[in-house]
């Protein structure tokens, strides 16, 4: 064999294993909490709500200080006609100025701004907590959607292959005489039907995986594993010991209550002016002495009913707005968790009775059948029908399996873990 030969061989050998490493390790399943893993780290709306906490709270540090010092220059009293015309130092009331003026603000008034700085960090915290719980919510929705897609595939597409074959075998029985046109006229009606639920279960499979491309791109296209991710009946035992006022939706309307108190006392301090001073020193000329002042300048609010007044009052009714907003959305989060959690508990009990009730009676129903066709007693069709029957009601309760697992999501990941959710 040739140097290039097994130059060749090797190259190819390399390259097969390389695709068989990049298979395996593209082939690896995806479960639950990888997704959410995933999608945690590349949430864009948790990155920017922490970002904007960052900023605030470089705010809050810049809104304690006085305001920087101003430098002042100037010339006072130069002649512009006469003999001394121009003459910066011939007239004794010319002169040359230097100074400084600084604003003053009160302590308590930038100990109010810097307070107001520092709750509206916490408040982008807040939202930072929220945005996270927000996307587990709906990364787990969307796994949920496309497992139990993927898992109603399997009897679906189990039936259409079942009818598929008994659809060819019909050709030869209805040249013998065996089987009439009617009844490869029903197999093609049960063929067409089963082949369209099997498209339905692609496309929710499709669509699932659309939405959680959004937060794991590439990865969303991996086959899904877990079955422990499924919430069973014992979870129900944690719902009612939970304290709905503790999520995060409603961290962040407190947050937004506390900066409303923030800026209400920040109001109340700016009615009170600041007040500024100033010293400057004056150089005259030669013959005459040079000279400093200082000054103090203070404003005067002469319509303090129709500005400070009439700002403090406007924080107020937005502190009360705020106070309202908090306290309907907690009867709302309240409601609507105690309507899911029995709107849950109802799901999960209907899947149980269906599982005990009804798939063994399908199941039982189908094997009967297939006993007679096997004696003579009963067509091929009636068994087929019965299949479908019995691959409906294990959908049924599939369906039943997936509702309960998308609201057992929201109340997870929006109520139990909100709590303690960590962006």
């Amino acid at each position: 064999m040739s140097l290039f030969s097994v130059l060749h061989v090797w190259r190819s050998a390399f390259a097969l294993a390389l695709s068989a490493s990049v298979v395996s390790a593209w082939a690896q399943p995806l479960t639950l909490a990888e997704a959410l893993r995933l999608a945690e780290k590349r949430a864009p709306s948790v990155s920017a709500a922490e970002a904007a906490a960052r900023g605030a709270r470089e705010t809050a540090v810049s809104a304690g200080q006085l305001p920087d010092p101003v430098l002042r220059a100037g010339l006072d009293n130069v002649p512009v006609t006469g003999p001394d015309q121009f003459s910066l130092d011939r007239d004794f009331m010319t002169m040359r100025r230097i100074g400084v003026m600084q604003e003053y603000v009160s302590s308590a008034k930038r100990n109010a701004r810097q307070e107001r700085g520092e709750r509206e960090a916490r408040r982008f915290t807040a939202e930072a907590q929220m945005s996270l719980t927000d996307v587990r919510t709906e990364v787990a929705a969307a796994w949920y959607d496309r497992y139990f897609a993927q898992k109603a595939l399997g009897p679906q597409q189990g039936l259409v292959d079942e009818v598929a074959v008994q659809r060819r075998a019909i050709q030869g029985q209805m040249a013998g005489g065996k089987a009439s046109a009617a009844d490869a006229l029903m197999l093609d009606v049960l063929l067409a039907q089963s082949r369209d639920r099997v498209t339905t279960a692609r496309r929710q499979d499709q669509v699932a995986a659309v939405k959680l491309a959004r937060w794991l791109g590439e990865d969303a296209s991996r086959p899904l594993a877990g079955d422990g991710e499924i919430p069973n009946q014992d979870a129900a035992l944690t719902l009612p010991e939970h304290d709905v006022h503790t999520i995060a939706h409603l961290r962040v309307l407190a947050s937004e209550l506390d900066v409303a108190e923030a800026a209400v006392q920040v109001a109340e301090e700016e009615r009170t002016p600041n007040w500024t001073w100033e010293v400057a020193y004056q150089q005259r000329g030669p013959s005459y002495s040079n000279m400093v002042s200082v000054g103090v300048s203070v404003p005067l609010p002469i319509a303090r009913s129709e500005r400070q007044d009439r700002d403090l009052a406007a924080r107020l009714a937005q502190r009360d707005q705020a106070r309202d907003q908090l306290e309907d959305a907690r009867r709302r989060h309240t409601a609507e968790f105690n309507a899911m959690r029995l709107e849950w508990q109802a799901l999960r009990e209907r899947e149980r009775d269906l599982e005990a009730t009804l798939l063994p009676v399908v199941r039982q129903r189908t094997e009967a059948l297939l006993a007679g066709y096997s004696s003579g007693q009963v067509s091929l069709l009636n068994v087929l029908e019965a299949r479908r029957a019995e691959v409906d009601a294990r959908v049924q309760v599939l369906d039943l399996e997936r509702d309960a697992a998308r609201l057992w999501a929201k109340l997870r990941y929006t109520y139990l873990d909100s709590a303690g959710a960590k962006p």
